[in-house]
């Protein structure tokens, strides 16, 4: 249906923006400042999930491999979780917000798509 072409289109959007904003922030926090271990480990952590999050969009706004959307997803809602609760030192407090809207909305529009992408994959 066209309602749930528009979901599964903006669950992809959104999960583009996602990973761009990630990785716009980690690239801003590394040039910024001395780099210790565990800053490397941690960014290194949150440049594989933007490229997840890219990914798993891509591949919502081509309707192919559900559950690697999904997973994107859910990890999203991980991140932001995180960010939520002040673990990245050099959050901001209005990213926190973007990143709730840009993790969870995807996870509702992936679920309630559901049945039409049985019907592509079956």
């Amino acid at each position: 249906s066209k309602k749930g072409d528009k979901m599964r289109q903006a669950a992809g959007i959104m999960l583009i923006i996602f990973g761009m904003f990630l990785l716009n922030t980690v690239i801003s926090a590394l040039s910024g400042s001395a780099i210790h271990v565990v800053d490397i480990i941690f960014n290194l952590f949150i440049t594989i999930s933007a490229a997840l999050f890219i990914t798993g969009g891509i591949f919502c706004l081509m309707k192919k491999y559900r559950r690697l959307c999904l997973a994107s997803a859910w990890l999203a809602v991980f991140i932001m979780i995180m960010w939520l609760t002040g673990s990245p030192h050099y959050g901001l407090s209005w990213l926190s917000w973007v990143f709730s809207i840009l993790g969870t909305l995807p996870i509702i529009f992936v679920y309630l798509t559901k049945k039409e992408w049985k019907e592509i994959q079956d």
